[in-house]
């Protein structure tokens, strides 16, 4: 251990890490899935369509079981009879089952890989945090008029990438860093930046950039710690101030029922709610909307 400032720190390497070099050189991590790699190029290209991720879909049988009882969940659809992909994509449209099949290969990947790694971080109170994140996000972009809500729920379910990967790589110095960040009197994100040199945000958008993801989630996971001064104007910062502020309401909406790393005297919800386009009062008055919202994107936690 050393000591920054007169409080201790747990050094985990002996050198400041390059981000990307650091995710090149942990072993434990999960490699891209096949399945995302295939829906990631279907995003890609501007010629493909509906029938070509459907095609993708479909060579995935356990994805696509999932995608489907997601599809006939309340969150999604009222039918509860959606037996075919090809329906699903017809009835849900190309976007959203599209959304929903990035977040399920990515989440099953990842949480397989933080299982098996043994932390002290309760991740499946973080990945319930993630659904809750991703069910706000989802909820406000539709209130501000953002074209693409569902690209808005998957940056919010997957804003946290980070803090799973730092579970992978130091599940026990990790639950240290969260249990100890107030004695200390330092942020989640400060004590981040002492131990490994980055913070949570940084390593998510570098494995997500690792993994291929479209650059605007990318800038989303990267920088949902900092919001714009002012109201976000391109589509890159409005999905970031989405999720920052998703994440702020999350977390006093429906708390964690464990520390995962929350710090309120840190946020700045002004800020916040001017970022995303939004008065206090608007979201409040959408409250009971919201909570309904996340009560329904409780299937999401049993994928």
């Amino acid at each position: 251990m050393a000591t920054i400032g007169g409080s201790t720190t747990y050094a985990t390497t002996a050198r400041p890490v390059d981000v990307r070099t650091f995710l090149a050189e942990v072993d434990d991590l999960p490699s891209i899935p096949e399945t995302l790699i295939r829906i990631l190029k279907v995003i890609d290209d501007p010629s493909s369509g509906p029938a070509d991720l459907t095609r993708v879909v479909r060579m995935d049988a356990p994805v696509m079981a999932k995608v489907l009882r997601l599809a006939n969940s309340p969150y999604y659809s009222a039918h509860a009879d959606l037996t075919d992909i090809n329906r699903c994509v017809a009835v849900l449209g190309y976007r959203s089952v599209r959304q929903v099949a990035i977040c399920i290969t990515v989440a099953s990947s990842l949480m397989s890989a933080v299982e098996n790694a043994g932390g002290q971080l309760d991740y499946r109170e973080l990945w319930r945090h993630s659904v809750v994140t991703g069910a706000v996000a989802r909820h406000l972009a539709r209130l501000t008029g953002y074209p693409d809500p569902e690209e808005a729920f998957t940056a919010g379910l997957l804003h946290d990438l980070g803090k799973f990967v730092l579970e992978v790589y130091a599940p026990q110095t990790y639950g240290r860093l969260v249990r100890d960040r107030h004695d200390r009197g330092m942020t989640m994100v400060e004590v981040e930046r002492a131990a490994f040199g980055f913070d949570h945000a940084e390593l998510g958008a570098a494995f997500a950039e690792s993994w291929r993801f479209p650059p605007l989630l990318v800038h989303a996971f990267g920088e949902h710690h900092q919001p714009v001064l002012g109201r976000a104007t391109s589509r890159e910062g409005r999905v970031t101030a989405l999720v920052a502020l998703a994440d702020h309401l999350a977390n006093m909406v429906d708390p964690p029922r464990c520390d995962l790393g929350f710090d309120p005297a840190a946020a700045d919800p002004a800020r916040l709610h001017e970022s995303a386009g939004l008065t206090a009062a608007e979201v409040d008055g959408e409250l009971p909307a919201i909570r309904e919202d996340i009560e329904r994107a409780a299937t999401f936690l049993t994928l």
